[in-house]
């Protein structure tokens, strides 16, 4: 189960896939930005207290081995979360997206995709992971049912390759490293309360 508990029992989830960003002050008061990395996914997931120590004490103990040290895969695809990754487009199967992908481009070209007659094959916000072992990314401008250029929300992160048959909505997964485990404490015997929220960054190496 690893870090997977923790979204499956979220209260709730902020998802960050902005550009980290650096600035310094010169001494003449000129302000510079500097990019310190291209949109890495940041999930903050805050689990409610007064889930029982009973229950959760085997994936507590699980996830402070791995807290900072090791990676997991997780999804968003648990009962109640498919406002987070809901498909937004009208394909009859969006598991039959195939792409052909070139690293350091923010665009990817579909080779193969469920018939639409109209509408979209994605919207914007959908989430798509290239191959079972890429990289997740978002879509960045709705792409319509005559087009199959997709603008993602960053440049491509996976090797160049083609006929990548791409992963759509809750059949995406991300491997992330837990950059922040909040304390927790037991309250009224078995119950316990947590002292801030679980931040999960993705691993991109």
């Amino acid at each position: 189960m690893s870090f997977q508990w923790i979204i499956d029992k979220a209260e709730s989830i902020s998802i960050n896939t902005k550009r980290m960003v650096a600035t310094t002050t010169a001494r003449d008061g000129t302000v510079r930005a500097v990019s310190r990395g291209g949109q890495v996914w940041r999930f903050d997931v805050k689990v409610p207290d007064g889930i029982s120590w009973t229950e959760l004490r085997q994936y507590i103990s699980q996830a402070e081995q791995l807290d900072r040290v090791s990676t997991a895969t997780i999804s968003l695809s648990a009962t109640g979360q498919n406002w987070l990754y809901k498909y937004q487009g009208n394909s009859v199967n969006y598991t039959g997206f195939v792409a052909s992908i070139t690293q350091g481009s923010s665009t990817i070209t579909l080779t193969t995709s469920p018939t639409t007659s109209s509408g979209y094959k994605f919207r914007a916000g959908d989430y798509i992971q290239l191959g079972s072992s890429g990289k997740v990314y978002k879509v960045a401008a709705d792409v319509a049912y005559n087009s199959n250029s997709v603008t993602l929300h960053r440049p491509v992160l996976d090797s160049t390759a083609t006929g990548v048959a791409l992963r759509v909505a809750e059949n995406c997964s991300w491997t992330v490293i837990c950059t922040q485990f909040p304390e927790w404490t037991l309250f009224a015997r078995d119950q316990v309360s947590w002292a801030g929220s679980f931040i999960f960054t993705e691993n991109l190496v």
